[in-house]
């Protein structure tokens, strides 16, 4: 009963004041909907993100969970894969059947940039060349360096995905798996010429590639086949949920509440 007066004190002043600006409403909405998890005894939300930033569909889902992660209170776990390596070691020939398969590869393509990027509002484009961005050059070299930073520098990753993203699957279709490349992603993730030489060297060392090799290996055997896959868990209840376009499922399991892929715009 304090928790539900609380909830409409609260709305009540967001109301009173309706002409203060955007970012003071938002912060009331999530302040309201934690509140409102609350009442129906909705503890945090757990989600392992099994995640490879060569993957386009892995983008939107990414920004989906950093959106909701105060919603609904996630507690996010960044788990970087191999994703050549899992989906390997899962069975799941993807790329051959992507070549395999013009109208598919025509279809995804085309899905990306005119359909998921507006739907999400990310600045996702299609590359000129997606099948050897995917297949030839690979992801080994950004994943050893995402998880280095993770190991590192665990506030900065987040931040340093989403530069990843916007440098080789955004508007500048440019590599990522050179040294340069990783350097100009992490200045304008902001982190320091200091920690980028760490970063970079880290990356190199054994307990890095140990590291990625672990957790793809992991995911794996938690059901993974590809990425994005999340496990969400919360007590006793554990979901895993593969893909970017299943996150209304997600809250209709755990009792959240789904605004769409832009909630703070709501």
């Amino acid at each position: 009963m304090f928790a539900l007066q609380k909830i409409n004190q609260g709305v009540r002043f967001g109301l009173k004041n309706v002409g203060r600006s955007c970012l003071s409403t938002r912060l009331l909405s999530q302040s309201t909907e934690k509140a409102i998890n609350i009442v129906h005894g909705n503890k945090a939300l757990n989600v392992d993100f099994y995640f490879d930033t060569i993957s386009p569909y892995t983008w939107p889902a990414f920004e989906v969970l950093c959106r909701y992660k105060n919603r609904w209170d996630l507690e996010i776990n960044w788990k970087p894969v191999f994703m050549g390596g899992l989906t390997k070691e899962a069975g799941n020939a993807f790329l051959d059947s992507m070549t395999a398969c013009p109208n598919k590869a025509q279809y995804m393509f085309l899905d990306l940039e005119n359909r998921v990027s507006k739907y999400f509002g990310i600045p996702l484009k299609l590359k000129e060349d997606p099948i050897t961005h995917i297949g030839i050059i690979g992801s080994l070299a950004q994943q050893r360096y995402v998880t280095a930073v993770l190991m590192n520098y665990p506030d900065k990753v987040e931040e340093v995905c989403r530069q990843i993203w916007l440098r080789s699957w955004g508007p500048e279709d440019e590599t990522v798996h050179r040294e340069e490349d990783l350097t100009e992603v992490s200045r304008k993730a902001g982190l320091s010429d200091e920690e980028i030489h760490q970063c970079l060297k880290s990356m190199k060392d054994q307990a890095v590639k140990e590291r990625l090799k672990e957790t793809t290996s992991e995911a794996v055997e938690r059901g993974a086949f590809g990425s994005p896959t999340m496990i969400f868990s919360q007590g006793d209840h554990d979901e895993l949920v593969w893909g970017s376009d299943r996150f209304d499922m997600v809250a209709y399991l755990y009792g959240r509440q789904w605004r769409g892929p832009h909630p703070d715009s709501l």
